[in-house]
């Protein structure tokens, strides 16, 4: 398996043109390595190794070395193209081809190239390359422990293809990038092995390595020639050092950006292009099945795909595929990471369109542009628990409850960030509700009103009623705003309370509960409160109630609405 990582890691080099001690040469100066990733010739590579800076660096290099050598040279670098040079991992590698940069990721160091022609310079159509590949892995699906091979072409390898092997040694997280941004192993690099291979045992691209920490080291001679001087890349490893590797599922859109045609090869995992044996179908069953055990869903849903390769027309493994990805988007939603959310629940769909769960949560989270704030409870706990005379707060079983015998009472907590106040953007509020029994009320506050107003909107769920309060400063007390309505839905009168969602855009609300917008459906005016303050959740026990009012939170949210 991992032959296929010989044929299809390239050198790159730029192609400099000039005159070298008075005579026109043309120079191909190593950059750095690259992999092919498609039989027409597209190349993954970093992006750090083809920008105009990378560039110009390497151009100085290059002239510093022939400097030092005492050799005159008046160069200049064709920086629209690369050459490409292979290897079959024992001798040193050959010039074949040329490549064009056609897409960057500069927030993620990747880049695309794609041949167009041979080593002259002669135009190649894509359709008659036919290269060695390797096929795309699951980055997700890798473990602590896990081996990784990597091949690249570093500069204390005197320019020949070098492999190393080692095992996952970590995961490392980036703000702004969903999921796992950078994959540590103990393989040595160097230099030169940016753009890379990293494999896995079945030999297909988990990772490209991207940078490595400090290397123990010391001078040496790096090229070989039997002296320690300038021309001398790099140093000489005395000791150890981690490589980080950004995770191939992190490329896999830019990757399919470039070329529709690779968009299949893209999603699919780790079984791409390979044949597999009979027992590889029991193998990814069980894979999966430990992987959502242990509740990593996106490691369930990498396996599942492989065991749906194997066996397309198992019901079984589309049902699990499924769920799998049902889950993971909920996962990823309840941690704030829509995209990444909105991505497992297409996936779904695309498994199986005859369900509807995952089509439904698509339409519910469609007006939401980016969370500020989800707590589902099942992490650091954000507010104090208390247990006083009149009210008590607590976090037990992945929710959160408020319970008040206090009539009159209102207990509330921050919804919106204590240092990030609401600065004008559309925003809604999202309670999630396991049960609430009692007489009282849920509530939404809102302290966003520019004529400094404060707003209570209230949902009781015994009555099944809801209503606007306003904060009275003569009174220092919340008083009606307006006259309490129904929210029953027709036919269902014991419909129990599941979800308030307060939406506003430009200052004008709109009140949903249970997903349905309650204030259209009776033709009720709500008041204008602002979109520049704090908001607050929590719960009130009526004037005239007798029983306490309890309410268990399953999730609270703020988003921006699109």
């Amino acid at each position: 398996m991992l032959g296929r990582a010989i044929d299809a890691v390239v050198q790159l080099s730029i192609v400099v043109n000039g005159v070298v001690d008075g005579e026109e040469q043309v120079i191909w100066y190593a950059v750095g390595t690259g992999t092919v990733i498609a039989p027409d010739g597209l190349i993954l590579t970093n992006q750090h190794l083809i920008t105009p800076a990378g560039v110009d660096e390497k151009l100085a290099e290059l002239e510093s070395q022939l400097a030092a050598e005492g050799t005159s040279a008046d160069l200049r670098v064709d920086a629209e193209r690369f050459m490409v040079a292979v290897s079959d991992g024992r001798h040193l590698p050959v010039p074949r081809y040329v490549a064009q940069v056609v897409e960057e990721d500069p927030a993620l160091d990747l880049a695309v190239l794609r041949i167009d022609g041979d080593e002259r310079g002669e135009p190649l159509g894509p359709e008659s390359l036919a290269l060695p590949y390797l096929s795309l892995g699951s980055s997700e699906a890798l473990n602590l422990g896990a081996p990784v091979h990597v091949f690249g072409f570093p500069a204390i390898g005197s320019g020949s293809l070098t492999y190393t092997a080692g095992i996952v040694s970590g995961f490392l997280f980036e703000e702004g990038i969903d999921g796992t941004a950078w994959i540590n192993t103990d393989a040595v690099t160097s230099g030169g092995n940016s753009g890379g291979a990293a494999v896995n045992d079945a030999g297909v691209l988990i990772g490209i390595p991207t940078s490595g920490s400090a290397l123990d080291c010391r001078p040496g001679d790096t090229n070989r020639d039997g002296a320690v001087g300038p021309e001398d890349v790099g140093c000489v490893p005395t000791g150890g050092s981690l490589t980080q590797l950004r995770p191939i599922d992190l490329a896999r859109p830019l990757l399919a950006s470039v070329d529709a045609a690779i968009a299949a090869s893209v999603g699919a995992t780790a079984t791409v292009n390979i044949t597999a044996p009979a027992d590889d179908l029991t193998a990814s069953l069980a894979a999966a099945e430990g992987c959502a055990a242990r509740g990593d869903w996106r490691c369930a849903v990498n396996f599942y795909l492989d065991a749906l390769a194997d066996a397309p027309a198992v019901a079984g493994i589309v049902t699990a595929l499924y769920d799998a990805n049902l889950e993971l988007g909920r996962q990823e939603a309840a941690a704030g990471r829509l995209d990444s959310a909105r991505a497992a629940f297409t996936a779904a769909v695309e498994t199986d369109p005859t369900r509807s769960e995952a089509a439904e949560v698509l339409e519910r989270l469609a007006p939401y542009r980016r969370a500020i704030v989800v707590d589902a409870f099942d992490g650091p706990e954000h507010f104090i628990e208390t247990d006083e005379s009149d009210s008590t707060s607590s976090f037990d079983d992945g929710a959160f409850t408020l319970a008040i015998d206090q009539p009159g009472l209102i207990s509330g907590f921050p919804l919106s960030p204590k240092d990030a106040p609401l600065t004008g953007e559309d925003f809604a509020a999202l309670l999630s509700i396991r049960e609430a029994a009692g007489d009282g009320m849920v509530t939404i506050e809102a302290r966003t009103d520019p004529n400094g107003s404060q707003w209570v909107f209230a949902v009781d769920p015994g009555a099944q009623t809801w209503e606007v309060l306003e904060y009275d400063t003569g009174r220092a007390q919340f008083l009606p705003w307006s006259e309490a309505y129904s929210y029953a839905a027709a036919g269902n009168a014991d419909e129990p309370l599941q979800s308030v969602e307060l939406r506003v855009t430009d200052g004008f609300p709109l009140l949903f509960i249970n997903g349905r917008d309650v204030a259209a459906t009776v033709g009720a005016a709500l008041p204008d409160i602002g979109n520049e303050g704090s908001l607050s959740f929590g719960a009130l026990m009526t004037s005239e109630g007798t029983a306490p009012f309890s309410v268990a939170f399953d999730e609270i949210a703020l988003y921006e609405l699109s």
